[in-house]
């Protein structure tokens, strides 16, 4: 496992708060760094059908099993279980206590922090920083593979978006890292994929824009 700089961050706020909470992208590592920094910690995922189906059918008695530590993995898929789990550390307070991790949604940040206020440490988890890449030897040999790779990933997205009424972008696109032109092809990609992300966004109900957006593969 590749050291991340956010684990000293993440075992100060367990010593401060009952709750932690990791919240960041999607393959960012919240999951791996929760489950190797609080390892005695009972595991549950939240993406598990079973699992999300008896929490939001009866929130007290799903967090009635876990009487020690536990990791609640994919929260924003039943974020009924944060108000229940206001008096469930009210009752025992015990720093660290419950470890949430969750994609990076505004609509979940706001309800950790409403729900939680006072019980809860909050961590940003973000994909692994050069530093850490370089610490663990795997940090590629050359600038050009790292802005291949960043392009590439920004590619998923505006692959989408290109197909979907900017075809004409993809010339450019390929021209620009066919001569390695990297900061003209991060800037093309990044910018379709975010006017997709607002198409989507003005095709939806309001209470639907995060969700779709959430779901694009960046």
């Amino acid at each position: 496992m590749i050291q991340r700089d956010a684990e000293q961050a993440a075992t100060r706020l367990a010593r401060g708060f009952p709750v932690v909470a990791i919240t960041g992208p999607r393959q960012a590592g919240k999951t791996t760094l929760a489950r190797s920094l609080f390892a005695q910690h009972a595991y549950v995922s939240l993406e598990d059908p079973d699992q999300r189906s008896f929490a939001l059918e009866d929130p007290r008695g799903f967090l009635a099993r876990f009487s020690g530590g536990v990791i609640l993995d994919e929260v924003q898929r039943a974020p009924q279980l944060l108000s229940y789990l206001q008096g469930v550390v009210d009752q025992r307070p015990v720093m660290g206590r419950v470890v949430l991790t969750g994609s990076q949604q505004l609509g979940l940040q706001t309800a950790i922090s409403q729900s939680l206020a006072g019980r809860v440490g909050l961590l940003q988890l973000l994909p692994f920083s050069m530093g850490e890449l370089a610490r663990a030897g795997r940090l590629p040999a050359d600038l050009d593979t790292v802005c291949s790779r960043a392009v590439t990933r920004l590619c998923k997205t505006a692959s989408s978006a290109l197909s979907c009424g900017f075809p004409a972008m993809w010339p450019l696109l390929w021209s620009a890292m066919c001569a390695s032109c990297w900061p003209c092809a991060i800037s093309i990609a990044s910018s379709v994929s975010f006017v997709f992300a607002r198409r989507v966004a003005a095709s939806c109900s309001t209470s639907a824009v995060w969700p779709a957006i959430a779901a694009s593969p960046m």
